[in-house]
């Protein structure tokens, strides 16, 4: 089951940096991202915000949004034992 990614649309569209930033993980995690864009998230004291399953994160920062899902999404580097 994929990740849920929520952003509000008006939000989204007016901050092309962010959108990139979505595009961008839709592209890497594909299958594995679900970007969900919602009329209105009623976080405009927030923007950019967005939730992630059921946690909300305020004024996030493109690249702090692609750190947060590459840590949630990334495999875990295999481990060898000698």
């Amino acid at each position: 089951m994929p990740l849920d990614l929520m952003t509000c649309r008006l939000c989204t569209r007016s901050r092309p940096e962010f959108r990139q930033a979505i595009d961008q993980l839709a592209n890497r995690y594909q299958g594995q991202l679900a970007v969900i864009e919602l009329d209105c998230m009623a976080a405009c004291d927030d923007v950019p915000a967005v939730m992630i399953e059921t946690d909300y994160y305020a004024k996030v920062a493109p690249c702090a949004l692609i750190a947060l899902i590459d840590e949630m999404l990334a495999p875990e580097p295999e481990t060898t034992t000698s």
